[in-house]
């Protein structure tokens, strides 16, 4: 009788075994569906995430102050800089960090992963002082056509730029459902609510969440123009 307990036991130890071994790939990868969801629902952290990545590549060319984290900025209009020696050999796309603990302030390419400017940052002092300006700082917004109309994205792109200097358009695509009646803005990084009340009452737009099955952009804000905007 105890050799058949001893038997049943080992085999029901050897199914709960089996059953946890067979549970760590689901475990696994809900994990994981668990983190990327909590990106897509809280923009702060993928912008966390992306100077941290950004961090790590610069400091494998350039000895960074450590124990700080840099304000990031994107140089979007050099032409507004070129009369800063700090941004004189700067393009668009470049990315500033500034260590305002570590006094350092640092122009990095991307495109060709190299440094182009290193500059000391001393606030009040006499050194050259480098702060992002809002021709470096500005807003990212993502359109979309929501409709089957050619070029509609285009149509308002220059004029929602003379009217907002502080806006940068970073992308222009079609929207994958073209049957949107109104336009809509999504407030994706939920940093800039003036400027999505702005936006909206410019456009006479409706404020939402990400409408389900859309991409989302890597913006500030997405702009989805309706059949209202013909």
């Amino acid at each position: 009788m105890n050799i058949l307990l001893a038997k049943s036991f080992k085999k029901i130890v050897i199914l709960i075994i089996i059953a946890i071994v067979a549970a760590l790939p689901a475990y696994y990868f809900y994990n994981k569906y668990q983190k990327a969801q909590q990106l897509v629902n809280n923009p702060s952290l993928a912008t966390q995430k992306e100077v941290k990545i950004l961090v790590e590549k610069v400091g494998k060319l350039i000895e960074l102050p450590s124990n700080e984290t840099p304000t990031v900025a994107t140089v979007s209009d050099k032409e507004k800089l070129k009369d800063q020696s700090f941004f004189a050999k700067s393009q668009n796309g470049d990315k500033v960090l500034i260590f305002t603990q570590g006094k350092k302030a640092i122009l990095y390419r991307p495109s060709v992963n190299k440094i182009i400017e290193v500059a000391p940052v001393n606030i009040g002092g006499s050194q050259q002082v480098v702060t992002p300006s809002p021709a470096v700082l500005k807003i990212k917004v993502a359109l979309y056509n929501g409709t089957d109309i050619t070029g509609l994205t285009g149509k308002f792109e220059e004029s929602l730029k003379n009217k907002f200097s502080e806006i940068d358009i970073v992308k222009k695509e079609q929207a994958v459902k073209k049957d949107y009646e109104k336009t809509l803005i999504v407030d994706i990084s939920k940093k800039y609510p003036d400027m999505v009340k702005q936006l909206a009452s410019e456009l006479s737009a409706e404020v939402t969440s990400m409408p389900e099955g859309e991409t989302q952009p890597n913006s500030d804000i997405l702009i989805i123009f309706g059949k209202d905007k013909e």
